[in-house]
Formats: structure tokens, sequence, C-alpha cells
């Protein structure tokens, strides 16, 4: 009897060797430089430039040999762009008979920051014993979209930008609780006429209600291309770098509204006739991720 327990427990010692041979588990974390690529407004000052987030996840690998092993990773990622535009826009008074105003110098600045959960599938190529390179795939789910920053309407007035394009569609009043902005407008007649705002624009305070009641600006679902390269340091510690390429369009066509004009019937109001311009371009994510891990 004591002989069979001892080959049992021999075979579940060799049996766990085995087991940890092949599977092993990891954590990274680190920063992410990444933008937002896409087609770009002509004849103004438009850009997306580099901004930073962090992501962090845990990954699972099996490996077929020394030098073979496929993964995969569920990663908290935080990601977006330094969008900047410069040039004509429109100002409309949703919330004051939809009064419209328009200037040839309008600014804004906004910090993009969007939130992703993302799942990244590859296939690790080791070569040597501390060089490690990875290719494939991942997908993701948007949970958080949101931006930060200014709008600058010529001389006439500066207000804030805090987007969250989820929560501020469900919204019931776009406009509480953030201040009051009073502007001087002038009418048909040449009378000057006292228009109020607030301090603070939410997402979809420039849109009609019907426009974004059934969407967001951002889509929930992200896709794309994986390229990466590992360092260990020892056995267990590596340093590494990854390259996502979006191959989705992040963002929703029908709320991508062009900034430089809308189709409208030339008077001073926003009415039925009036309609903002969106674009139909192609928007996609691209993001480097610097990242320290381990491996077990």
């Amino acid at each position: 009897m004591k002989r069979i327990w001892v080959l049992i427990l021999m075979l579940f010692f060799v049996g766990l060797k085995i087991y940890a041979q092949e599977f092993h588990f990891g954590i990274r974390g680190g920063v992410n430089f990444s933008t937002i690529s896409g087609p770009l407004e002509s004849e103004v000052l438009e850009s997306y430039k580099i901004n930073n987030g962090f992501h962090f996840g845990v990954e699972g690998l099996y490996s077929f040999n020394d030098y073979f092993s496929a993964g995969a990773e569920i990663q908290y990622s935080q990601i977006g762009a330094k969008y900047k535009y410069q040039g004509p826009s429109y100002y409309i008074f949703f919330d004051d008979d939809s009064y419209l105003l328009r200037n040839d110098n309008v600014t804004y600045d906004i910090n993009l920051s969007n939130s992703y959960i993302y799942v990244p599938l590859n296939l690790h190529i080791k070569p040597v014993k501390k060089l490690e390179f990875k290719l494939g795939g991942y997908f993701g789910f948007l949970i958080n979209p949101s931006g930060n920053g200014t709008m600058q309407f010529g001389n006439k007035f500066n207000q804030k930008l805090k987007y969250n394009y989820y929560s501020d569609k469900d919204a019931p009043n776009p406009y509480v609780n953030y201040g009051i902005l009073y502007i001087k407008t002038t009418n048909a007649d040449g009378k000057e006429e006292i228009r109020t705002t607030k301090q603070t624009s939410r997402a979809y305070n420039q849109f009609p209600v019907a426009d974004y009641k059934d969407g967001s600006f951002y889509k929930v679902f992200d896709a794309g291309l994986n390229f990466g390269i590992n360092y260990f340091i020892n056995t267990s510690l590596l340093v590494g770098m990854n390259f996502q390429y979006g191959l989705t369009d992040i963002t929703n066509n029908k709320l991508d509204r062009s900034l430089k004009s809308l189709s409208d019937d030339g008077d001073l109001f926003f009415n039925n006739e009036d309609k903002l311009i969106y674009k139909d371009d192609f928007d996609r994510n691209m993001n480097l991720q610097v990242s320290l891990g381990f491996r077990f």
C-alpha cells in the first residue's frame, strides 16, 4: 500500500513539473505613448499628438518548446491623444433660442483619455535565452472615454471642456451646475443682446439631442495588430516594448462633426433646415507601450 502512495506522489510531482514547464503566468505594467490617426480638415490647423497613459495586465502562456509559445493577456489600458483645432468655426446656443455664432479664429485644445479592457493574443518567439519577440492581434472594449480642455472662441469668450462621452449622453440636462457665461451677440436688426451658455461644456453641448441620444462619439469595440519585444534581465524579470496598430474605426461617423462648417440657411439661428456636417472618415488608435513585467 505504501508503495502505491509513493508511486502516486511521484507521478503527481512529475506531472506538476511538466505542467510548470509548459504553462507560464505573468504580469506587466507600464507607460503608453498613444495617438489617434485619421483624416484632418483642410485649410485649418488640426492635429492629433502623442498623449501619455498607463497599462496593467496579466498573461498566460503555453510553451510548445524552448523557442515558441502562445499567449493571451487581459489588460487595462489608458490611451488617447492631444487634439488641437484652430480655424473658422461656429457655436450654437441650444439653451438660448439656438442662436448661431460664427468666428474665423476658434481654438480647441482637448486632452483625450480613453480607457479600454484589451485582450492581446500573441505568438512568442524566443531565438535566444534573454530575447523574445511577439506578434499577433488584440481586441478590446471601451469602458470610459473622456476629454478635458479649453475652447477659445475668438475674442468673444473662453469655455472649459469636460467630456465624458458615455455619461454625458444620458444626462437629463447637459448644462447644469457648471456656471454661466454672458456673451454679447448681435441680432439681425443690428441690436445687441446678451446670451448665456455654461462656463464648462459637456461632450454633446454642440449637438442636437436627436443626433446623440442613440449613440456615443466613440465606438465600444476596437481591434488591431500587436508587435513586441521583451528582454529578460533574469529568468523572471523582463522589460519590453509593444506596438499596437488599430484596424477598426474608433469614432462614430454619425457624431464625428466638422468643426469648420455646417449646413445652414445663412440666418442667425440653427433651425430645422440647418444640419451639422458629419465626416465619413476612418480614425484608428496607435499606441506604443513600454513595460516592466514578471514571468513565472
